[in-house]
């Protein structure tokens, strides 16, 4: 049967239902990846990374001229090791190697120069705007609540936060998502004597060296956090593989969930960042492969997956070898149907030369985080014009193809 023969058949109804909805779920999957189709049965799954990603330490434009001058440290494993991202002139850390390797399989694909209007570089200011999505740093609802209520509306589909408390972005829904928390039980050793006996009792042993490496790791982490709290409580970095393999499970087993949440935090990175962000990215991009892994391939192919962060960092290292608060950075999405935006840049790159800079220190935005949402929200669940200007009012709107 031929291709247009089959969407000819499925435009028909029977007693009111669709023809495609009488099919089974798979063959249902499989012909929306085959026509690109968006509508009620897919997914679309938010991670916040507060404290502002580095995105330029995270996938370099390793062709620049300019990189290694403004960053002779940390642009160092970019361009010596990094994984090239074809067709694009940025090479991922090797941290990331297996959001590269997505890349390349064509179900992941990125814009460098992504961002809000805010010029504050205040965290908490740029990350209200995010959330609430309507351009001002106060409101009575977020994007997220207003997207969930524009799904529940439309076809009683469900969303969920996978956060310990209700994250601004879900704040003022008619239709309140599911809570579920994965993070917070953890066990933080403090200093002191009972420490000190611990680690004289378990020294020159393995598990010696293994308590040793943990705590210095949790000494960077919190390091990291600056004195505002820019992670505001979210689920540390570090622990996102056990925590996205928990995700996937718990959304595969529920399909009515078509909207997801979650936030990590530890990327505020003002000192002694190679490490400290080495450590978080090779959780991140581990993290997206353990969700993957436990979606499976079907759940996995109707589930796009958007990282975002409130702005990005100095394009210049700092004397403490790390980056200060900036404005343009990395927007990541991810998934099993991404058509032919899959293994491409999104948007443009306009250099690291002075005059392509944002006040001759940042990235720019030369894509606002409202439209890039907005498309990724329109080719997931085929919403319109007019939902999409519920959801983001007053977004600029310039058209992306994500």
């Amino acid at each position: 049967m031929k291709r247009r023969d089959v969407l000819k058949a499925l435009g028909g109804t029977l007693g009111g239902t669709t023809a495609a909805a009488l099919l089974p779920v798979s063959v249902r999957s499989a012909w929306a990846a085959a026509s690109g189709a968006a509508g009620n049965d897919a997914r679309m799954v938010v991670v916040f990374l507060r404290g502002a990603l580095d995105g330029l330490f995270a996938f370099a434009p390793v062709d620049d001229p300019g990189l290694r001058s403004l960053r002779p440290g940390l642009s160092r494993a970019n361009l010596e090791q990094g994984v090239r991202l074809a067709g694009t002139g940025f090479a991922a850390h090797p941290s990331m190697k297996p959001a590269a390797e997505l890349f390349a399989a064509g179900e992941l694909a990125f814009c460098p120069t992504a961002g809000t209007s805010d010029a504050s570089r205040s965290h908490f200011q740029a990350q209200d705007l995010l959330e609430l999505g309507s351009g001002a740093i106060r409101g009575d609802s977020g994007f997220m609540a207003r997207l969930a209520d524009a799904l529940n509306a439309r076809a009683d589909q469900g969303a969920i936060t996978f956060t310990r408390e209700m994250p601004l972005a879900f704040q003022g829904a008619q239709a309140l998502p599911e809570v579920a928390p994965l993070s917070g039980s953890g066990l933080k050793l403090p200093e002191g004597r009972v420490l000190d006996a611990i680690r004289r009792a378990h020294a020159g042993q393995k598990s010696g060296e293994a308590l040793d490496q943990a705590i210095a790791t949790q000494s960077e982490i919190d390091a990291a956090m600056d004195m505002e709290g820019a992670a505001r409580g979210a689920t540390p970095a570090a622990g996102f593989v056990r925590v996205a393999g928990h995700m996937g499970r718990m959304l595969k087993g529920n399909r009515r969930l078509a909207l997801g949440f979650i936030d990590l935090g530890g990327f505020d990175t003002h000192a002694n960042q190679e490490g400290i962000l080495t450590r978080m990215l090779d959780s991140v991009s581990g993290g997206l492969v353990a969700l993957r892994d436990a979606l499976g391939g079907e759940e996995w192919a109707r589930t796009r997956v958007v990282f975002m962060t409130e702005f990005g960092r100095t394009v210049r290292e700092n004397g403490t070898q790390g980056t200060d608060h900036g404005h343009g950075s990395l927007f990541l999405l991810a998934g099993g149907n991404l058509g032919q935006v899959g293994g491409k840049m999104i948007g443009s790159f306009g250099g690291l030369s002075a005059s392509a800079l944002n006040e001759n220190r940042d990235l720019p935005v030369l894509a606002d985080w409202r439209d890039l949402l907005a498309g990724v929200a329109a080719s997931t669940y085929g919403l319109s014009d007019q939902a999409l200007k519920t959801v983001f009012p007053g977004r600029p709107g310039k058209k992306f193809a994500v």
